[in-house]
């Protein structure tokens, strides 16, 4: 796997964009030269968010034909003014992290005066903006924030090099005698390892229920979810999911566990996902319960487990399978779930703490969530389920479902 390029953390972790080289020191002219001289034409600011949630975008794009602002709802029609900058502004937008790029003679790029974009896999994604207010992923004033840090490993079983990102909380002690509890938190189909920091805001969401006390102080491990070398477009793969549990258990958990204060006690350690990284929670969880008692799963493409899709081509994905979720087969074949749960049923409940699946009703994968809690209820398997009304496949939803699942991780009792 090629890793693609720098990926730039959510607002909180960025610093602005460095300032232009400075010139070679050359006699000073006896008149002033003009603001700007010798640089080219001022910086725009870009994008300007407004204390009432609106958002204005600009760009200098003086020789442009027709040029608009696409990803936030419908394309928004820019107009240029003298000086060749083209701007628009948005209506009262709800707090979220946006993303958006500029259609600029139909040529799609993303926000030259941003320093903030969401990288997609293989490619060089979307800008970031964020639009501030009460909700749980903005920096909550005078919370200290915890440190995130990437790490680069060669994976013998996906035969790549690939990275994986660790969040350690504010006042982490790499020696306090009691081991920190680890949430491995897990991306969706498309997105790379670090997705969860950069648009899901999974380290602020975490600082804040800390700092708050909701939550436990614990570490974060966000792995790159494929199990082979081909990225989103091996996903599909019938040996994908088999093999990405083995990455997770044999090469991720032992370079954690190795340099950082993490316990080795499963009833304190928990592994999450979104999408596709719901489908591989359940799988790794489920089938490692000697390993992880916590389990989460929101909005999970089921579809993408072993013979879920029955007798379908091979390699051949089912629309919204993991990546917008719209679509998306509305059940699985039924013979799927006992072949990739082989062991599962009452019996497991002495060992889990907690499995919680959440679906928004609006969801086109919701189908196939509602069966397997179907088939958990008849194998006399606990678990919390959640439906959320009239909400699809979208990051605020995975957002608030880790706010709510945070708090009950590690507890002596789950609430």
């Amino acid at each position: 796997m090629k890793l693609s390029a720098i990926l730039i953390l959510a607002a909180a972790l960025m610093s602005s964009m460095p300032a232009a080289a400075q010139a070679p020191a050359t006699p000073v002219p006896a008149a002033a030269p003009a603001p700007g001289a010798g640089r080219g034409a001022p910086p725009v600011k870009s994008p300007e968010v407004s204390a009432d949630g609106k958002i204005t975008f600009r760009l200098r794009a003086p020789n442009a034909k027709e040029v608009f602002v696409t990803g936030i709802g419908q394309r928004l029609a820019m107009e240029k003014n003298e000086q060749g900058v083209w701007t628009a502004t948005t209506d009262i937008l709800k707090p979220d992290i946006y993303t958006y790029a500029f259609s600029v003679d139909g040529v799609t790029l993303n926000d030259p005066a941003n320093p903030l974009f969401k990288t997609s896999y293989g490619s060089a994604g979307s800008s970031l903006v964020h639009v501030g207010g009460a909700v749980s992923w903005e920096p909550a004033p005078g919370v200290a924030r915890g440190a995130v840090t990437r790490h680069f490993y060669h994976s013998s079983v996906a035969g790549d090099d690939r990275d994986y990102w660790v969040y350690t909380p504010a006042g982490y002690d790499p020696k306090r005698k009691e081991a920190y509890p680890v949430l491995y938190l897990l991306h969706g189909l498309g997105d790379e390892a670090g997705s969860w920091i950069a648009t899901g805001a999974a380290n602020v969401i975490l600082d804040n229920l800390i700092a708050q006390g909701k939550a436990k102080p614990m570490i974060m491990v966000n792995p790159l979810g494929y199990g082979n070398s081909g990225g989103p477009g091996g996903a599909m793969s019938a040996d994908m999911l088999p093999a990405y549990s083995r990455t997770v258990i044999e090469e991720v958990m032992p370079q954690v566990e190795k340099a950082y204060n993490v316990t080795k006690d499963r009833t304190q350690r928990a592994i999450a996902g979104l999408s596709m990284g719901g489908a591989e929670a359940t799988i790794v969880g489920l089938n490692h319960l000697d390993k992880f008692a916590w389990i989460g799963s929101f909005s999970g493409a089921y579809v993408m487990w072993p013979g879920a899709r029955g007798a379908a081509t091979p390699g051949a994905a089912p629309a919204g399978a993991g990546r917008g979720g719209r679509g998306g087969p509305s059940t699985i074949d039924a013979a799927a779930m006992p072949k990739n749960f082989p062991a599962l049923d009452a019996k497991a409940n002495a060992q889990i703490r907690l499995l919680w699946v959440a679906c928004g009703t609006a969801d086109g994968l919701v189908g196939v969530n509602r069966q397997f809690r179907d088939w958990l209820n008849k194998q006399d398997v606990k678990l919390t389920y959640i439906e959320i009304p009239e909400i699809g496949h979208v990051w605020p939803l995975w957002r608030q479902n880790l706010t709510d699942l945070a708090p009950l991780l590690f507890q002596a009792k789950a609430k």
